[in-house]
């Protein structure tokens, strides 16, 4: 409700109340933008260009969903087209899931449970591709649901789950190369 608060207040002419929409989705904007872009220049710009999209468009926003999932949305479209314009961006539509071993999955979550686990969550997420990325991004750090991703990438759900699943398993092979390179160092 705090959002729609703040919502209210802007659309009424306090434009103040805009900053405490920045200052509570800023960083979050800045890493869905850092994941999809892969440079802090470029983030930093989509992010930037993302909150003008946002307060000029707020009078559009209904309330119909969370004012997070609209937001990312935005987030979503200003990097695309930025990544677009620099002629990076990979599709995944081909993407058919392959599986993962029991085996391998209870190793990776042993690996994770190291003191430098979020060290190694964003390293291994640089390395992934911005579409990657940016998925597990919002599924697992920011915990949006598969229709809330759908919103946000207008992708469909079968798609979304194609392409986590992917990014999981591009996450898993990332995370064994890095710790195969650690074990080595250490002997």
């Amino acid at each position: 409700m705090e959002d729609k608060k703040w919502i209210e207040q802007i659309l009424a002419g306090d434009v103040q109340s805009f900053s405490c929409l920045i200052a509570k989705y800023e960083t979050m904007v800045y890493t869905l933008a850092f994941r999809l872009m892969g440079n802090k220049e470029d983030a930093e710009e989509v992010t930037q260009d993302a909150f003008i999209k946002v307060y000029n468009a707020l009078d559009k926003f209904k309330f119909e969903s969370k004012f997070s999932t609209w937001l990312y949305r935005i987030v979503y479209r200003t990097a695309l087209t930025a990544l677009r314009q620099q002629k990076i961006f990979v599709d995944y539509d081909e993407a058919r899931p392959e599986e993962l071993t029991d085996d391998e999955m209870n190793s990776a979550s042993f690996l994770l449970e190291r003191n430098d686990r979020r060290e190694t969550i964003t390293q291994v997420l640089s390395m992934l591709t911005p579409d990657e990325s940016m998925l597990l991004t919002l599924f697992y750090l920011e915990e949006c649901s598969i229709e809330d991703i759908r919103l946000i990438t207008e992708l469909t759900v079968s798609n979304i789950k194609v392409k986590l699943f992917r990014a999981r398993k591009h996450f898993y092979e990332k995370l064994q190369q890095i710790i195969k390179t650690e074990t080595i160092s250490l002997l």
